[in-house]
């Protein structure tokens, strides 16, 4: 799966808000993080997901590709708490979003998708990143979370272009990127020696 890097999930401590601007109009725009699929939501993270959110970051199917998501319960509760204060600063110009992905049949965390910079990349890049509970795997899921982040991102957000980078060996998330309309880029060393795909998608290509 694209990568998470925690450290990468941040504001900039002084930096100025400014209010949500919807691309159609000038108006300002009250945001909406629930997005409906026939069988899974994306959805803002509550405090009542500190359990179900704990279970997924003890599976190693899940931490052995995303090694920062291995916290102590006293860290996971503080990177929850600032993610569910993020929803009331999204800035569309400036996009660092993280969504729970939820199984709507069984009422149940599965996993979570974002879109946001990581400090391997460009600044000025976004990359979405995804995870989904071993139990759930091979249905979809992820696939659909990947596609509807990135139609809510292309048509909520200033951002055009949204970017993925995994491990050559990672197939099931290469497979999911290709399903989700990501183009394979090319393979390249990042910053901290070590190689990966890089994946790319534009609005461009979905219009």
């Amino acid at each position: 799966m694209p990568l998470l890097r925690r450290s990468a999930f941040c504001f900039a401590p002084n930096s100025e808000y400014r209010p949500p601007i919807n691309r159609q109009s000038a108006s300002s725009k009250t945001y909406s993080f629930t997005i409906e699929t026939d069988s899974i939501r994306l959805r803002a993270f509550a405090p009542r997901d500190l359990d179900a959110l704990r279970a997924l970051t003890m599976q190693t199917e899940i931490t052995d590709l995303l090694p920062d998501w291995e916290m102590t319960e006293a860290q996971l509760t503080d990177f929850l708490s600032f993610v569910i204060g993020s929803y009331d600063r999204f800035d569309p110009a400036d996009v660092r979003i993280l969504l729970a992905i939820e199984h709507k049949a069984d009422e149940r965390l599965i996993g979570w998708c974002g879109v946001f910079p990581n400090d391997l990349l460009d600044p000025a890049n976004r990359e979405v990143a995804h995870a989904v509970s071993k139990d759930y795997r091979d249905r979809g899921y992820a696939t659909k979370a990947v596609q509807t982040m990135i139609a809510f991102i292309f048509r909520q957000t200033e951002l055009e272009r949204v970017a993925a980078i995994v491990k050559p060996m990672n197939v099931a998330s290469r497979s999911v990127l290709l399903k989700a309309g990501f183009r394979r880029v090319d393979r390249r060393t990042l910053s901290d020696g070590q190689d990966y795909v890089y994946f790319e998608t534009r609005s461009i290509w979905s219009e």
